[in-house]
């Protein structure tokens, strides 16, 4: 007898995996003209490349950086606020 595969995926996928797929899904669903959610309910199956790995890792360091305050701040010092 063949084993089946589970249709369901992991209940707690990794956090960067699941941004290259959302980042993968957006792309397509861009390209394609699309809606995002047909794009994850069509393309979900797929495996995401090295590519969307990596540019997942680069959003979420440049969302941490800022998110830091002292990265970017509000004012420049020192000039004043009116």
């Amino acid at each position: 007898m063949a084993k089946k595969t589970d249709p369901k995926p992991d209940a707690a996928p990794d956090p960067e995996m699941q941004l290259a797929r959302y980042l993968a899904s957006a792309f397509i669903a861009y390209s394609h003209g699309i809606g995002m959610d047909y794009a994850r309910k069509k393309y979900a199956h797929l495996p995401v490349g090295p590519f969307w790995i990596e540019v997942a890792r680069m959003v979420s360091a440049a969302t941490a950086q800022a998110n830091d305050l002292t990265a970017f701040p509000m004012v420049p010092p020192g000039r004043r606020i009116q």
